[in-house]
């Protein structure tokens, strides 16, 4: 499923569009860590559990949660397209007698 989803990145996107898409993944993920004063998902998790929040609080920030995550999960995606990128290109272009769509 892993290898499935990446090849669709490689055959959805070119690397500099990947490579796009990597920045500002990681913008919004900075950009996150920066609102709520953490380095990271599990200091703002350790933040959740230790402050006395309110019910409307906790759903706010249990929505930052699944975006984090969702960011997260994209960023390992992308970052396994761009490592992979030349072999799976490679491996479908002409030359190599594959008959796959990747360009």
């Amino acid at each position: 499923m892993l290898f499935d989803e990446v090849t669709d990145l490689i055959d959805e996107y070119s690397r500099d569009e990947l490579e796009s898409q990597l920045t500002e993944l990681k913008t919004e993920q900075e950009e996150l860590a920066a609102e709520y004063d953490v380095s990271s998902l599990t200091e703002f998790r350790e933040q959740l559990a230790g402050e006395d929040l309110s019910a409307a609080e906790l759903r706010e920030r249990r929505n930052v949660v699944e975006t984090w995550e969702a960011i997260n999960t994209e960023l390992r995606l992308v970052k396994h397209a761009l490592q992979l990128y030349d072999d799976v290109v490679g491996l479908s272009s002409p030359e190599s007698g594959s008959h796959s769509t990747f360009a």
